[in-house]
């Protein structure tokens, strides 16, 4: 590519030569009383040099242009005096034009849409030809010239003149305008030469068809070359056209016209074709310009959209392994702890520091959770699992589990009911005793004396049922200024409050996400020092049948009688395990790995398989695969995951490998015997 110096001093001498070629063209064509051409392109081409050339290459191209176009009127036989006031006022016109041009269109001149070309004509070029078709009429009359013949030869002339040359240099001069339209060498010389053909034809002294036949041409190369084609093919029209019709004395038909209705006529043409041509390719190349925006815009998004599926990705993953890896050792600390709390022949120290090491790890386990709860919803993975519920009964069982808590505290816990409370209705109650249990935990954490009270209210309207839930306590209170941002995720009413409290900030959030997804409300009404109100509310349908009974709490220990398979990589999990399944009253067989899974599952003498996905050598997934393939009893037995790893993906891969359920790490003796206890009992009904 050539340098710009170069490039400037190449345009320079282009425009120059082009001028003084047009010039003599033109002066060729002067004809009639007025001594003005039939259409002047110089001045167009004057024009384009000011704009595009800088001033250092453009004064001195314009003195020669000035130079030349005296002495080529003097040699077609113009005046001395007359020779002189042409390129006078075409030099003033042309700058004029330039100036007015800038003004209208700015400094980068870029004709990118008909709305600019307009600008250009009615603000730069009208004024500026008009002013000097006054001045030339005014100063040709000194010549003995018509003042009236010179205005509007002038302004025709000069005017169509400008309004072809100047777009089309601007648009020839600038590569940007053939970025969309760039065809190889062949086709444009075929179109360039076929045009020339076209005009031959249509002002040639023969009977053939009239210049309409002009127009599909011009289209066909604004289709094809562009805005810059169409300029080309303007002068090429321009220049033949005024040459075959203007040096003919015979129209097609066989009248005779004067010079003037002849002058006016191609004018006419000249004008109309190429502000068609122009205007079509100007709206091509918009289009063109919109599709290869919407493309790009299009390739952006497509990367944005790949770049946030793999942050998703790798937060996920990322949670994945922070789980594993946080829940693993947590498996053992909060596991041997409750078996700890379990024996009676500790001493009393010991009994109390077993309850701060299990409150410790509980809060822990309470963060993990809130944050793989919180991305679940975010990513939209939480899932309604509706079922015949007693109100009172949800209530109740939430109660139980915060009453030892706020017993501690020396708190009085209140529960109170208005309403059809023990008429079963469609919820889920796992999510609802969440955001009870959280409501609740929140009153009793930030309560340090007083009481915590549920208040349960029922009403039923058809077939709907409206729950709303109340828990107030006499607690700190929350400023109503800060209130509002409690539901949302990470924060607090205070930074304070997470050193003297704990938390993640998360757990309203969750509870705002939950009630939401359940077509409910949630809300605080609260003031500092006065304590806090959260309440929230939900629609359900009431249920068909009646809600199951209450369980009545665990089985006693020793009541399973089962045996378990227990698989898991890691030594310290296996002992633990093992510690619990025997509380549990399971007789016990171990495996590090998969591959010795499938040889203790070959027996068929386990009633249940407990198995850790993440294992080296052979993995729960494959073990769990190689298993349901064996055939026979032993293909049949239930097989649960128990894993650190308890992401929604991580669940749904192991259903899909044929297991049957799920529990997560740290180990809770009493989810584990429930899980258990459900799988036995499937698994007996099904033998039966």
């Amino acid at each position: 590519m050539l340098a710009k110096p170069s490039r400037d001093l190449i345009l320079t001498l282009s425009l120059t030569v082009t001028f003084v070629a047009a010039t003599l063209f033109s002066l060729a064509l002067t004809k009639g009383e007025a001594g003005v051409a039939a259409i002047w392109l110089s001045n167009g081409i004057l024009a384009a040099m000011f704009l595009l050339l800088p001033w250092r290459l453009s004064l001195p191209a314009a003195a020669v242009c000035f130079l030349i176009n005296w002495l080529a009127g003097l040699w077609l036989g113009n005046p001395l005096g007359v020779g002189l006031v042409f390129p006078m006022l075409n030099f003033a016109e042309a700058f004029a034009t330039a100036w007015l041009a800038r003004k209208a269109c700015g400094q980068t001149m870029r004709l990118t849409s008909l709305k600019r070309v307009a600008q250009l004509l009615l603000f730069a070029i009208v004024p500026a030809t008009a002013a000097s078709s006054v001045v030339a009429a005014d100063v040709l009359t000194l010549f003995d010239r018509s003042f009236n013949v010179v205005l509007s030869t002038w302004f025709y002339a000069h005017g169509l003149g400008m309004a072809i040359a100047l777009p089309a240099v601007l648009l020839i001069a600038r590569s940007d305008t053939v970025r969309d339209f760039h065809r190889e060498w062949p086709e444009q010389f075929g179109l360039y030469c076929l045009m020339a053909a076209v005009c031959v034809l249509a002002f040639a002294p023969v009977r053939f068809p009239t210049p309409v036949i002009i127009f599909p041409m011009m289209a066909l190369i604004a289709f094809r070359l562009g805005p810059r084609g169409a300029a080309v093919a303007a002068m090429m029209l321009a220049s033949i056209s005024s040459s075959l019709v203007l040096g003919s004395q015979e129209t097609h038909t066989g009248a005779t016209w004067t010079m003037l209705e002849k002058t006016r006529g191609i004018q006419f043409l000249i004008g109309i074709n190429f502000f068609t041509s122009l205007a079509t390719a100007l709206a091509i190349a918009d289009q063109k310009r919109l599709k290869r925006l919407w493309a790009s815009r299009t390739r952006v998004a497509r990367a944005a959209q790949a770049r946030a599926v793999a942050a998703g990705k790798a937060k996920s993953e990322f949670l994945a392994t922070m789980s594993h890896e946080i829940r693993t050792p947590m498996n053992s600390i909060i596991g041997f702890t409750e078996v700890l709390m379990k024996r009676g022949d500790l001493p009393e120290g010991a009994n109390r520091q077993l309850t701060l090491i299990d409150r410790a790890g509980s809060s822990l386990l309470t963060v993990v959770n809130d944050i793989l709860d919180f991305s679940k919803m975010e990513a939209g993975e939480v899932d309604l699992s509706p079922r015949p519920v007693e109100p009172r009964a949800v209530a109740q069982d939430t109660l139980a589990i915060v009453a030892e808590v706020a017993r501690r505290k020396g708190l009085d816990l209140q529960f109170n009911t208005s309403g059809e409370v023990e008429r079963a209705v469609m919820i889920d109650d796992l999510r609802v005793r969440q955001i009870l249990l959280n409501l609740l935990s929140n009153a009793i954490k930030f309560t340090e004396r007083g009481r915590v009270r549920l208040d349960l209210e029922v009403t039923v309207e058809g077939t709907i049922s409206t729950l709303r839930f109340v828990v107030t306590d006499t607690g700190i209170g929350i400023p109503t200024e800060q209130a509002t941002k409690l539901f949302k995720r990470f924060s607090q009413a205070d930074s304070t409050v997470s050193r003297s409290h704990g938390g993640t900030g998360l757990g309203l959030a969750i509870c705002k996400g939950l009630t939401e997804l359940m077509g409910g409300r949630i809300g605080l009404d609260s003031a500092s020092g006065y304590g806090s109100v959260f309440w929230f509310e939900i629609d359900a349908p009431l249920a068909d049948a009646e809600a199951p009974p209450a369980t009545g709490g665990m089985r006693k220990i020793g009541e399973l009688g089962a045996k378990v398979l227990l698989v898991d990589d890691h030594p310290v999990n296996r002992e633990l395990g093992a510690t619990v399944l025997t509380l549990l009253g399971c007789e016990v067989v171990l495996a590090e790995n998969g591959e010795e899974a499938v040889a203790a599952a070959r027996d068929g003498t386990c009633d249940l398989i407990l198995m850790d996905v993440h294992m080296p050598r052979m993995d729960g997934l494959e073990a769990t695969r190689l298993i349901r393939a064996l055939g026979g009893p032993c293909a049949a037995v239930p097989i649960i995951a128990m894993s650190a790893d308890v992401m929604p993906e991580m669940v749904e891969r192991c259903l899909k490998a044929g297991m049957v359920d799920a529990v997560g790490k740290p180990i809770q003796i009493e989810a584990l015997h429930a899980v258990l206890a459900k799988w036995l009992e499937h698994a007996r009904e099904a033998a039966a």
